[in-house]
Formats: C-alpha cells, sequence, structure tokens
C-alpha cells in the first residue's frame, strides 16, 4: 500500500514537472519576442535621435554666415560614423525580431495542435492565423522602412562626399534642400518603425 502511495506521488509529480516544462517553454518564446521587441524600439530611437540631430546640426552649420566647411565635414563624419554602427545594431535587432517571432508563432501552432477537441483545435489555430496575418502584415511593413532608411543613409553618405569636395575647394556648393529631404525622410520612417514596434507590444501583451 505504501509502495502504491508512492507510486502515484511520484507518477503526479512527475506530470506536474512535465505541464510546468510545458508553462515554462511556452512563456519563455513570448519573454524573448517581448525583449527582441523592446530592444529593437531602443535602437530606433537611439538611431532617431542621432541621425535626426546630426542632419539637423549639419543644416545649421552650413547655412551660418560664412561656413567653415572642413570642421562641418568633419562633425558630420565623426556623426555619421557612429550612426552606421546604430544603424547596423537596428538591422541585427529587427532580424531578431523576425526570428523570435517566427519561434513564438510556432509554440501557438503546436500548443494548438495538441489540443485533442478537433472543433477547439480548429478554434485555436485559426485565431493563430488572424493573429499571424496581422503580425505579417506589420513586419512587412516595417522592413519596407529599415530598408528604406537604407538608401537614406546612402544620400547622407553621398551628401558627405559634396561636402567634402566643397571643403576642399572652399566653396559651398552643396544643396542645404537637399539635406532638408534626407532629414524629412528620416523622421518619416523612422516613426513608421515606433508604429511597427507598438504592434509587437500589442502581440506579446495580448
Amino acid at each position: 500500500m505504501k509502495q502504491s502511495i508512492l507510486l502515484i506521488l511520484a507518477v503526479l509529480l512527475v506530470f506536474g514537472s512535465c505541464k510546468y516544462k510545458e508553462t515554462k517553454s511556452a512563456l519563455k518564446h513570448g519573454d524573448v519576442l517581448k525583449s527582441s521587441i523592446e530592444n529593437f524600439e531602443k535602437d530606433r530611437k537611439k538611431l532617431s535621435t542621432k541621425l535626426v540631430a546630426s542632419l539637423e546640426e549639419a543644416e545649421q552649420d552650413l547655412t551660418a554666415e560664412d561656413p567653415d566647411l572642413p570642421k562641418v565635414s568633419k562633425d558630420f563624419e565623426k556623426d555619421w560614423t557612429s550612426i552606421m554602427k546604430r544603424y547596423n545594431d537596428l538591422q541585427k535587432g529587427f532580424d531578431k525580431v523576425g526570428k523570435s517571432s517566427e519561434a513564438y508563432f510556432a509554440k501557438l501552432d503546436e500548443l494548438s495542435n495538441n489540443i485533442s477537441k478537433e472543433s477547439l483545435r480548429n478554434e485555436e489555430l485559426q485565431k493563430n492565423q488572424v493573429l499571424r496575418k496581422k503580425w505579417d502584415k506589420s513586419y512587412i511593413e516595417a522592413k519596407v522602412s529599415v530598408n528604406k532608411i537604407t538608401e537614406v543613409l546612402e544620400a547622407g553618405n553621398d551628401f558627405h562626399m559634396v561636402l567634402v569636395a566643397s571643403s576642399i575647394r572652399q566653396k559651398l556648393e552643396q544643396n542645404v534642400d537637399e539635406l532638408n529631404v534626407i532629414a524629412e525622410q528620416a523622421k518619416a520612417l523612422l516613426g513608421d518603425l515606433e508604429a511597427f514596434t507598438l504592434a509587437g507590444r500589442e502581440l506579446v501583451e495580448g
């Protein structure tokens, strides 16, 4: 009798432990995705602050009376190097969000497929599909913005080359209006990415 009771307790402990592991595993996927989204948002804010401030500062320096072009060029290059590093961090973070979301949805489908009752299982899988479709839309829109920021940074690199050449010639031949266009594009795209991180938070917080 005593052995039977011990056996039953052992089974219950093992069963309970397995269930706990399932819950822990499921929650871990949600936590990883949430962490990835939060880190991406931090990188976006850092890039946004640095990029916009650098472009605005360059504009002020260039529109000043008798601007010191070599100094403006050096300052811009220093800022741009930092910006490129932050952009690389942003890209890596975005890739991590993508991988985390794939694991997140795979776990959701795995849990749903383990439901015995067919009608309930299909209902849960349908919910997963609706959520996945909504997330994919946000992710694709964010990916477009991330790719377009590459174009903004390339335009900034080109602008810097013009600025360096102007410094050598000691003439203000660069187009400040072009710098304004780059700044506006950057602000808009970074704003789009902010909307993406909000969508991510809604996903993991329900």
